[in-house]
Order: C-alpha cells, then sequence, then structure tokens
C-alpha cells in the first residue's frame, strides 16, 4: 500500500530535525510539491514532477530551482526508502547552478572617514548618530546589519573589549575588538540616552522614538550617505551598498595578514569564525574580491616557485 504523502513529510521534517536540522523552508516547499503533484493527479514522486515543479516559476534564477529540487531531494530519498514504488531517487545535478557573487565595493580609510563624519551633521541628531554608529562598527568588526542592529546593550563589555553577537540560525559568537571600537559604542550609548531615553528592549542602537532600528531605512539611509558624499562607482559600475563594509574589513584583514607573513589558511580560518560563516569556502571568496589582495597572493606564489627552483 502507498504511503500517505502528506503523513510521510511530517515523518522526515521531524526526523531531520531532530538530527539537528533546521530546514527552515522546507515545510512550506515540500506542502507546494504536494500541491503541485495533487493538481498534476499524481499520487507518487517522479524525477519528472519534482523536476518540473522546482523549475517554477521560469523567471527566477537556477540557483532557486536548485535548492527547491534539493528540498524535494531529500524527501523522496525518504520515502523511496520505505516505498520504491512511492517515489523515485532524484539524481543531484539536474539543475546546473552556479553562485554569482556581486563585486563588492571596497572603501577606502578617506571614505569611510567622510561618511562617518557627514553621518554626524544628519538631522536629527540620533539619527546621524547611530548611523554614523553603525557604519564604524560594521566596518570595524564586520558584522552583518541585521546582528549589529540585534546588539543589545548587554551584549557590549568594555571591561573584555568584547561583543557578544547573534548571528545566522541563531549561532552566537564572541568578537575580541580594539579598545577604541568599546569606547566608540560607550560614548555613543552615553550621547544618543541623553538625547532619546533608554529604550525598552535593551536595544543598543536606536532611533528618535528610542525603538530599535529597521534594516531597511539604515541602508536607505546610507545609500542616501554615499551619494551626497559623492562616492565614485566600483568596479563593474557598482554602487557602493552598506554590506559592502563587512567585504572591505575581510579583504583588509587578509590584505593585513600577507603583508605580515600570516599562513592565509590558518588566517582565513580565524576570519570565517570571526565573521559566522558556516563553511570556510565562503571567506576564501575574498582573494579574489581585491586586485591588490591577488596582486600579494601572486607574489607569494611566484615567490615560492622560484624558491623550488633554485
Amino acid at each position: 500500500m502507498a504511503p500517505d504523502l502528506r503523513i510521510s513529510a511530517v515523518e522526515y521534517l521531524a526526523w531531520r530535525r531532530a538530527l539537528g536540522y533546521r530546514l527552515s523552508r522546507y515545510d512550506g516547499l515540500i506542502g507546494q510539491f504536494l500541491d503541485y503533484l495533487g493538481e498534476q493527479h499524481e499520487s507518487r514522486i517522479s524525477v519528472e514532477h519534482a523536476l518540473a515543479w522546482a523549475c517554477l516559476p521560469g523567471d527566477t534564477r537556477a540557483r532557486w530551482h536548485t535548492a527547491r529540487l534539493a528540498a524535494i531531494r531529500g524527501f523522496a530519498a525518504h520515502v523511496h526508502a520505505h516505498c520504491a514504488e512511492a517515489a523515485d531517487l532524484i539524481p543531484a545535478g539536474l539543475v546546473p547552478s552556479r553562485v554569482d557573487h556581486a563585486v563588492p565595493y571596497l572603501y577606502t580609510p578617506t571614505q569611510l572617514t567622510g561618511l562617518i563624519t557627514h553621518a554626524r551633521t544628519l538631522r536629527p541628531e540620533v539619527r546621524g548618530l547611530t548611523l554614523a554608529t553603525v557604519i564604524g562598527l560594521m566596518a570595524a568588526t564586520g558584522m552583518r546589519i541585521g546582528e549589529a542592529l540585534a546588539l543589545d546593550t548587554t551584549s557590549l563589555d568594555p571591561a573584555g573589549a568584547t561583543i557578544a553577537v547573534t548571528g545566522k540560525y541563531g549561532k552566537q559568537r564572541l568578537l575580541p575588538v580594539h579598545s577604541s571600537t568599546t569606547a566608540a559604542l560607550t560614548s555613543y550609548l552615553r550621547t544618543s540616552r541623553a538625547l532619546v531615553g533608554s529604550p525598552h528592549d535593551q536595544a543598543l542602537l536606536v532611533t528618535g522614538n528610542a525603538t530599535r532600528p529597521l534594516a531597511g531605512n539604515i541602508q536607505h539611509g546610507f545609500r542616501a550617505l554615499t551619494r551626497a558624499c559623492r562616492l565614485p562607482a566600483g568596479t563593474g559600475n557598482n554602487e557602493p551598498r552598506l554590506h559592502d563594509l563587512r567585504h572591505t574589513f575581510a579583504v583588509n584583514t587578509l590584505v593585513e595578514a600577507h603583508r605580515a607573513g600570516v599562513d592565509v589558511d590558518a588566517q582565513i580560518a580565524a576570519l570565517a569564525t570571526y565573521l559566522g560563516h558556516v563553511s570556510p569556502t565562503s571567506t576564501y571568496w575574498y582573494l579574489t574580491a581585491s586586485p591588490e589582495l591577488l596582486d600579494l597572493v601572486n607574489d607569494q606564489v611566484e615567490a615560492h616557485r622560484q624558491g623550488r627552483s633554485a
């Protein structure tokens, strides 16, 4: 007797989550796929229908199609293990996908200083102060905008020179920071509270209403700021983005490591942990993000090759 696929889906998701997987989108994706099968009057999972559903809608990227098919592949394998007639095994690689990274805008120290200085002139005063602090914090630590806005006053430990950050998937990490960073945040807390009072939820960064800022509002303010400062377009004619402060921090860290002769693999492993990357693979991408960094890597490779030849 063929299994009820919806019951199988509940069992499959419960089993995977018991193993520690989060699968935040899988409930919806598998449910949508089963709805699709119902519309096709199908009661089993076939490669043909899984692929057709995964590629819907047609105007979305192949990367999204790959993610949709991956959700069904694991589910189909689960069903197949219990009843081979109810589901085909879906091969990998049916939807070729390549991750296209946006070319990062790498800020110079002069540009960063100009952005922070100009932000402090904005009104109301707390708006400019908060935007300037976000820019300085992201440039100094490489944290994501969501991580910065989620910080509480208790996240900062000036005595220990650390910031407790909650990153993707709720993972927490403790960032050691320079004393100038903790001093700037301590000064921000004192000034912002004098302007708007204390927020109800212990937010470190605040708006004029003493509430936690929204990422969209910060990004909008940052775009307006880069245009006011007349920053030139970057490589590929790309506009400067708020997230590129994180890229700039990562690239500068690796440039400094190369100049100091630090082992790049060890530095990337440490940087991956600091940035909250799930895998160091994401961090290795920064090696290609800067012409200066590429030149340093090439110089080291050439020196190593000549040393061998000698």
